[in-house]
């Protein structure tokens, strides 16, 4: 076990999702002690937001430990173990237009999945690989935890960029969500399931959920569960509407394809035209975001820094993101070799897919990183589905790399939830053109 205390840097610590992180520290502090963390964003006004709230908590929770927070990366990345890395390029104003521009063309706008997926990875690609630059000039040894959107694309280009870093970590937190949420439908801790998962990062399947106390599969009694039971989130009453029908459709995807648990992003890929159908042009998710639990967490923070105490303020801790991405870290700091769902390259793991996709598999994560459990060949249904999929992934990182609009147009045409090639070239064109900030192609 490594006994010294670690020190952390949360890297856009400007975040809202990053107080209940900090009270996810908090929590773990016995089993993971943080001798110093350095919360760094480029936007400091993004920063001063959470700034009162995280200081005057951490003084009262953990007054042994060091804060600092900073926007020069120097400071964030010289003297660190671990950078957990939740990067939002472009801020929701980029993600607003991300999900907005693809349904003017009758296309799914989400975030991680389709058009919108593409359109942040490839703001993500760019600002990704000069951390890891900028961390690497300082040690090779710092653990990099990337939690940035879209994982899958952002995973597969880091990968590509740097095929010797061991040190580089790409993890979700929906399978850690949907476990948890199926503990709470067995009634088991949800420490007790170890689970077996195949796919990519948002278009995988859960095949196993052994029950480490007793040895039993508990996927046959989920599978029973979700035939007659709508499949709903551990903390519904605490979410929004489009996510309770996220995991409602869940239940709708098995009655088609029984066989095992799907994660709940392949709704974008089977069901995308009804998706659009459903959704409203002028008020997407991250609106949603914004009137929901945005505006809570921002009540929250602004009363505190207002009354200059946390009098009558509640400790936020974040029961998925930032438990698991505590988890993570302790797991590692500590050589536990605990079980989570992890993104990494297929190494043969999967051996009838190729060999430098990055897939997501359990894995146990320990002090030498993570173990990749092989799972085996996987049917032919998967496996089409998967090879198209990485297929869209790959072209998209070599789109962004070569400046290649081909490349591009050729994987947003791959992509299920597109496959129009009429309809991938405009939401193409018309993403580029509001994306020059951040990334432009040529054609060649």
């Amino acid at each position: 076990m490594n006994k010294k205390n670690a020190v952390i840097t949360i890297a856009g610590a400007g975040s809202l999702r990053i107080p209940a992180l900090i009270g996810s520290l908090i929590y773990y502090k016995e089993t993971f002690p943080v001798e110093k963390i350095i919360l760094f964003d480029i936007d400091e006004k993004r920063l001063h937001r959470v700034r009162a709230y995280i200081d005057m908590t951490l003084k009262k929770y953990y007054a042994e430990t060091e804060v600092v927070f900073t926007t020069d990366e120097d400071t964030a990345y010289g003297h660190t173990d671990y950078v957990l890395c939740n990067m939002r390029v472009g801020v929701d104003t980029m993600r607003s237009i991300d999900e907005k521009i693809p349904l003017k063309y009758g296309l799914v706008g989400q975030e991680t999945c389709g058009p919108g997926g593409f359109s942040y990875g490839m703001r993500s690609i760019g600002a990704m690989i000069e951390m890891v630059e900028k961390i690497r000039s300082y040690s090779k040894d710092t653990w990099i935890l990337n939690y940035t959107n879209p994982a899958a694309i952002v995973a597969v280009a880091l990968d590509k960029v740097f095929p010797e870093d061991q040190r580089i970590m790409n993890i979700c937190d929906q399978p850690y969500s949907m476990i948890k949420s199926f503990a709470k439908i067995l009634d088991v801790d949800m420490y007790d399931i170890e689970p077996r998962y195949f796919g990519l990062n948002h278009f995988g399947w859960f095949t196993e959920l052994k029950n480490t106390k007793t040895g039993e599969d508990l996927l046959p009694q989920l599978k029973d569960y979700l035939t007659g039971n709508e499949f709903k989130p551990f903390n519904a009453e605490q979410r929004a509407p489009s996510w309770l029908k996220t995991y409602k459709n869940v239940n709708k995807l098995m009655q088609f394809f029984p066989e095992y648990v799907p994660n709940t992003y392949l709704q974008y890929y089977f069901f995308a035209e009804e998706l659009v159908e459903e959704s409203d042009p002028n008020f997407t998710r991250v609106d949603e975001a914004k009137v929901g639990r945005e505006r809570k967490v921002l009540d929250i923070l602004e009363q505190a820094e207002r009354q200059g105490n946390l009098e009558n303020i509640p400790l936020m801790q974040g029961e998925v993101f930032g438990n698991l991405m505590v988890e993570v870290v302790q797991s590692i700091h500590n050589d536990e070799n605990r079980t989570f769902v992890v993104i990494g390259r297929n190494r043969g793991y999967i051996p009838n897919l190729p060999q430098d996709a990055m897939v997501e598999l359990a894995a146990t994560l320990g002090r030498d990183g993570a173990k990749m459990i092989p799972y085996g060949e996987i049917k032919t249904f998967y496996k089409g589905l998967i090879e198209g999929q990485y297929a869209y992934e790959k072209l998209t990182v070599e789109a962004y790399l070569e400046k290649d609009y081909t490349k591009a147009l050729q994987a947003l045409t791959l992509n299920r939830s597109i496959v129009n090639p009429v309809k991938a070239k405009l939401v193409l064109d018309d993403l580029m053109a509001h994306s020059e900030e951040y990334w432009s192609l040529e054609k060649k």
